[in-house]
């Protein structure tokens, strides 16, 4: 059930031009490493994905780029 749950961030994103390559979950956030425009990226997130929207979280990304 959490694999669906999240499977909506990856297809939102992926919508976006944004390919995410993993997710790393620490005690107070995560680490997104993404591919955008041939680039490789890699974000702090202060939270966690499911407190968030999936539009939420790609714009969070689309701002650290």
């Amino acid at each position: 059930m959490a694999l669906r749950k999240y499977q909506q961030y990856k297809e939102v994103a992926l919508s976006a031009g944004i390919k995410i390559l993993d997710i790393y979950r620490g005690r107070d956030g995560e680490v997104v490493r993404f591919l955008f425009r041939g680039r490789v990226y890699v974000v702090n997130i202060k939270g966690f994905r499911g407190n968030m929207k999936p539009e939420e979280f790609v714009e969070l990304l689309k701002k650290a780029v």
